[in-house]
């Protein structure tokens, strides 16, 4: 009976990881999402915007179709659309140190200011490697 148990204990446990792994977006799925928003581009313009200090910005110009690129994409994908965002402007433009965290900051907390996001509301990006 023991053993009975063990097997049908055995059975849910493999039946609840295979059907959490196919609901759950994979990498290449979450690339796939952020190529068909043409790679968050608003959101790098957004990002770039708000971390540079160029007398031409006007702060805020990109936030609502940033916001909706970001909405386009499946919620366990944002945070890795937000780093190849951050990684795009970071590989196209020259950037001094100071701006490149300001970047990062800007990117960690950029879902809070989406008004339809719950979750989740803050990414958490490793700056490090960058620099």
């Amino acid at each position: 009976m023991a053993k009975l148990a063990l097997l049908v204990a055995t059975f849910a446990l493999v039946f609840l990881v295979v059907n959490a792994s196919i609901y759950r977006p994979g990498r290449s799925s979450c690339e796939r999402q952020i190529r068909q928003e043409d790679n968050l581009r608003h959101c790098q313009k957004y990002l770039e915007e708000e971390s540079s200090d160029s007398p031409y910005n006007r702060p805020g110009r990109y936030l609502d179709s940033c916001c909706q690129q970001l909405e386009n994409l499946e919620r366990e994908c944002r945070c890795e659309g937000l780093q190849h965002a951050v990684r795009q402007q970071l590989e196209e433009g020259e950037w001094e140190r100071e701006e490149a965290r300001e970047l990062f900051q800007v990117a960690k907390t950029l879902l809070r200011k989406c008004p339809n996001f719950e979750e989740p509301r803050r990414c958490e990006m490793q700056s490090r490697r960058w620099f």
